[in-house]
């Protein structure tokens, strides 16, 4: 015969686990300790093994509740879950978006969309989360979420993409390093650098790695590292030199690192993803929007810094 148990089995069960005693369990649950002691134990015999042991008036979990506990976590989760979006249906009051973004956005762009999100009036709740492109992409198109803000790669069947060229990766380095000089970063310029850059399954290292091998470079990696935040800390501690997208750049513009273009243009494209099988809400264009919007000022304030630090080098230079 199978184990049968009901909904006040786990309830028992989970407010002991979380209380740590059968009396904490008795007064989350607003019953009396025996009662508590006594459900429990017959749970256990419904279940064929023990969940506690019992020492010195307290109980300590077994390796078989572990396990159990693990799975109710998991079931509780979901449902509460259920149950916000079942409220957020009827209220019909509070829009609720949910987003999955590279961790580069999540750093720069998300704090910036969510603050005129939140200027702007609107009542709605964000959640996002950072992936990495592959695990974002499967998500987006199983419709765990509405919307996928990623770096342009190659077509994917089943999204509908909108996208913003933000500029081209720039070359960074320490603020008092010899290359901070110089106007425009050439691949020669790199000879003899140390370079910090992504891993070899990288798009942009294996592009990287196409340039460096044409000048004989592809032997100066001294350090890999898989975000573009890492690779402008590491930069700032005089480490090396790295390449990296315009806006992590951008982000550490007032830290002690030096941001120049660089002579090869590689494009640094941001898409804004959703799925074909999904409906798109209102919130979902707004948010979109935004997106778009906030790439096209990052995209502006990145020109003009360069303008401005290209005229008075001029300036500099003419006053010699």
């Amino acid at each position: 015969m199978g184990i049968k148990f009901d909904h006040r089995n786990i309830e028992i069960f989970q407010a002991i686990m979380t209380a740590g005693s059968l009396t904490g369990a008795a007064e989350q649950l607003r019953t009396s300790q025996p009662t508590v002691s006594r459900e429990l134990a017959a749970f256990e015999r419904q279940l064929g093994f023990k969940l506690f042991e019992r020492r010195a008036r307290r109980v300590f979990a077994t390796e078989q509740a572990l396990q159990l506990y693990a799975e109710v976590k998991r079931s509780y989760v979901g449902l509460d879950h259920l149950i916000q979006i079942a409220q957020t249906i009827f209220d019909n009051v509070t829009s609720h978006i949910q987003i999955a973004c590279l961790p580069l956005f999540s750093e720069t762009m998300m704090p910036r969309v969510c603050s005129r999100l939140i200027a702007g009036g609107s009542n709605a709740r964000l959640t996002f989360h950072s992936l990495d492109n592959a695990e974002l992409m499967r998500e987006l198109l199983a419709l765990h979420y509405e919307l996928g803000i990623v770096e342009i790669g190659v077509a994917v069947d089943g999204l509908q993409i909108d996208h913003c060229e933000i500029g081209n990766e720039v070359c960074i380095v320490p603020a008092e390093h010899p290359l901070a000089g110089l106007e425009v970063i050439r691949p020669d310029d790199l000879r003899g650098q140390s370079l910090i850059t992504f891993p070899p399954d990288d798009r942009y290292r294996r592009r990287f790695d196409r340039i460096f091998s044409d000048i004989g470079l592809s032997n100066s990696v001294r350090i890999e590292t898989n975000t573009a935040g890492s690779v402008c800390a590491l930069v700032e501690a005089g480490l090396g030199v790295g390449l990296v997208n315009p806006i992590s750049a951008w982000a550490w513009r007032d830290r002690r690192i030096v941001i120049r273009p660089f002579s090869i243009p590689i494009p640094f494209i941001v898409g804004v993803c959703q799925s074909l099988g999904r409906p798109s809400s209102k919130l979902a264009g707004h948010v979109t929007a935004l997106v778009l919007e906030e790439c096209a000022t990052f995209r502006d304030e990145l020109a003009a810094a360069q303008r401005r630090t290209a005229g008075a080098r001029s300036s500099k230079q003419r006053r010699r």
